[in-house]
């Protein structure tokens, strides 16, 4: 079985009711006008069997709390009924009306037990917020009560690059947002003190294989085994990047991923298949592209 833990969906209705109707962008998004029907061919050709739903940059994190519930409502419905118009080939991960505690604990409650609810995603920051924020705690309570997994995804705010006007706050701030917010986890204790919840950060960790000596070293190795509790998701493209997450993290960490919509057909084809050139070992690479996720997610 093929999986695809890190993939996008973006319904014209919900993306009104956020105020974020440009979503996803054109230039970045060469998939975006494919159907349903277009969308399932391509998995087919290349055997994806499933794909795991999330809502990417577009979190319902809304200043009024009422307008934040009712979105995440809304917009978790919209994915719930495409996974049930076309049942095992599309999962999802629950967005949260956060940073409103008392309504993400009710839309986790109402949304927990339905088959095709394989965990949640959160946003690499939150408003105003760091996914580490103490306020947050009950929600990760409640989340490890539960045994949930987590996808972090960047949102292109609050990022740690400054470069707007050459993109270069999704082109390089999306990986440093997921390097910032899996070390905030990590190194704040969130990890360790919900180690139930079942972290995946993107893109290969971002930055962090090839920083994480760094910081481990100047922090006397602070957060470093939450992290390597963690998975990482295989969206790159990069066969030297895979070679090192690979030998950082270990190859029993990765996850197969596209980000869907965000490729052309040949880079959507180049995410699956530059996992066989990298020398993983065959048993290790059919766990890589899908045993451990459906595994992991119950599918």
């Amino acid at each position: 079985m093929i999986v695809d833990v890190h993939a996008h969906y973006y319904p014209a209705e919900y993306l009104e009711r956020i105020g974020r109707p440009e979503l996803p962008p054109v230039g970045s998004a060469p998939l975006r006008d494919q159907g349903i029907e277009e969308r399932l061919a391509l998995l087919d050709r290349l055997g994806i069997d499933v794909q795991v739903l999330s809502v990417s940059q577009a979190q319902p994190y809304l200043p009024a709390a009422a307008d934040a519930a009712d979105a995440a409502t809304l917009g978790n419905d919209l994915y719930l009924e495409l996974c049930q118009e076309h049942p095992q080939r599309f999962f999802t991960f629950a967005a949260l009306p956060l940073p409103h505690v008392d309504e993400s604990l009710a839309e986790i409650d109402r949304v927990w037990g339905d088959p095709h609810i394989v965990g949640v995603t959160i946003g690499c920051s939150i408003g105003e917020m760091h996914v580490d924020d103490p306020a947050l705690e009950p929600v990760y309570q409640e989340l490890g009560h539960r045994h949930a997994k987590v996808l972090l995804h960047p949102r292109g705010e609050r990022c740690v690059v400054d470069g707007s006007d050459y993109n270069l706050n999704w082109l390089v701030g999306a990986p440093f947002e997921d390097t910032v917010a899996a070390l905030r986890l990590a190194m704040s204790g969130i990890a360790d003190r919900h180690p139930d919840i079942q972290f995946i950060v993107p893109h290969l960790g971002g930055t962090m294989p090839f920083i994480l000596a760094r910081v481990l070293r100047m922090t006397g190795g602070r957060g470093g085994e939450a992290l390597h509790r963690m998975y990482y998701d295989t969206v790159s493209g990069s066969v030297e990047g895979l070679k090192c997450a690979c030998d950082y993290w270990g190859p029993e960490r990765l996850l197969f991923g596209t980000d869907y919509p965000y490729s052309d057909v040949a880079e959507f084809e180049r995410r699956l298949t530059y996992l066989d050139e990298a020398g993983i070992d065959a048993t290790e690479l059919e766990q890589i592209r899908g045993g451990r996720a459906a595994a992991l997610l119950q599918i």
